[in-house]
């Protein structure tokens, strides 16, 4: 059996950049905390309820681009890891139904969900074994708390243990879509 060649973007991204790309993300998240509040009643008042979808249609588009990428692009012939992404995605929909409240809140797991993704990739070439997803969700979940600390300190915003968590199941979420949807454990021996 012929191995599966990895895409040369993986390879030509130094670990350097990795990171760079890391704390720019993480950066990116703080930044717009203070201005994340006038935003989004911008765009309830430009689009009314529509608005508020948003976040939800962002969110299927990412599912669907990994769908795409499953079926299309690494080709993917084992059923489990279909399983695993309908249940992580009917997941996904329940806290997008039952958790989040205001439609701002629906940013969480895409940002948070994005993030495990990019801390994972940032930290593959350095850590091996299966202690890097350990490692990727102490990262995204001290980032997400970190996040709700500085909202408490800022006028606007509000510290709310929600948020926490809605961060914690975002990051977790997509540790777990990386295990057993992306499956890089292959390459982690």
């Amino acid at each position: 059996m012929i191995p599966k060649k990895k895409h040369d973007s993986q390879r030509s991204i130094s670990k350097k950049w990795r990171w760079l790309i890391v704390i720019i993300y993480v950066i990116a998240i703080y930044a717009f905390l203070p201005f994340g509040s006038r935003l989004w009643v911008y765009i309830l008042t430009r689009y009314g309820k529509n608005g508020s979808y948003l976040g939800i249609v962002l969110i299927f588009m990412v599912g669907a681009y990994f769908l795409y990428y499953l079926i299309f692009r690494k080709q993917v012939r084992n059923i489990y890891q279909y399983i695993s992404f309908f249940l992580i995605s009917l997941t996904c929909v329940a806290l997008l139904k039952y958790i989040c409240i205001f439609s701002a809140e629906r940013f969480h797991l895409l940002m948070y969900g994005a993030l495990s993704v990019i801390v994972f990739w940032a930290m593959k070439p350095d850590v091996k074994r299966r202690c890097i997803y350990a490692y990727t969700a102490i990262m995204v979940f001290t980032i997400g708390g970190v996040d709700e600390v500085i909202q408490f300190f800022l006028p606007m915003r509000f510290f709310d243990v929600r948020d926490i968590f809605l961060n914690w199941a975002s990051g977790t979420l997509g540790i777990l879509f990386i295990i057993f949807v992306l499956k890089p454990k292959q390459e982690l021996a």
